[in-house]
């Protein structure tokens, strides 16, 4: 049986970007997930513009040279998010993100939904958010935090930093630095996610030093808040790059 659910963002001027997730939507699969791997905002970015999905899983984009089949589970990758659009070809005006204008009118629409739970995360206090949805209309959502929840339920879950979200910040830091670059270097988000994760996994030092060339006044304090992340990700604070 499916158990589906609803995840989005409450962005800091109170309206709700989200997406419909079909399967295993209880706290102890999709909420350990999305605690554990995507408390990161631009990660969850990434995540909620690929539109509704089937499975919800740890990482978003499949390996390239890989096949990553939707109806076929011997060819499909492991640990990697089934969308409908992406992966199966279904209409994009079916499948993609929907904006709530404030948290009041996506509590209307989960209750009109057949999910079971919602999950969301606030772009503000950079915290999970968790509410059971109920299947009357009348009873309320009451949104608690997650970490809540799963302290009182004893669920075990991991939020520590990744090395994910460096590639997802990198992504976007790129993105800021000079976008008409970024569009020129790369033919999508996807390749631009292999590309920075090879980059911190086998020529770190390289990677770095290009961080650290690009000069941008605007961007002087972003530049230094990623390498920072970076290098106390990597313990390399006291050493040489």
């Amino acid at each position: 049986m499916s158990t589906r659910s609803k995840i989005g963002i409450l962005r800091k001027d109170g309206t709700v970007d989200h997406v419909y997730s079909h399967w295993d939507g209880y706290p102890e699969h999709n909420g350990v997930i999305l605690l554990s791997e995507y408390s990161n905002i631009n990660k969850m970015n990434h995540l909620i513009k690929n539109g509704d999905m089937s499975i919800l899983s740890e990482k978003i984009y499949p390996e390239p040279d890989k096949p990553h089949n939707f109806d076929v589970r011997e060819d499909r990758q492991e640990n990697v998010c089934l969308f409908y659009n992406r992966d199966r070809g279904e209409d994009w005006k079916h499948t993609n993100p929907r904006t709530s204008k404030d948290l009041e009118r996506f509590k209307q629409e989960c209750k009109m939904s057949d999910c079971e739970f919602a999950y969301l995360y606030s772009e503000k206090g950079n915290e999970w958010l968790f509410s059971p949805i109920p299947y009357g209309r009348e009873s309320d959502m009451d949104f608690i935090y997650l970490k809540d929840e799963f302290i009182q339920d004893n669920i075990e879950y991991d939020d520590s930093f990744k090395e994910d979200y460096l590639i997802y910040d990198g992504i976007e830091l790129m993105k800021d630095l000079d976008y008409y670059e970024y569009v020129d270097n790369y033919r999508d988000d996807s390749e631009a996610y292999f590309n920075i994760k090879d980059m911190l996994e086998n020529h770190l030092d390289d990677y770095i030093k290009s961080i650290e060339d690009y000069k941008n006044d605007v961007f002087e304090d972003s530049i230094n808040n990623y390498l920072k992340e970076v290098k106390d990700y990597y313990s390399l604070d006291d050493l040489e790059v």
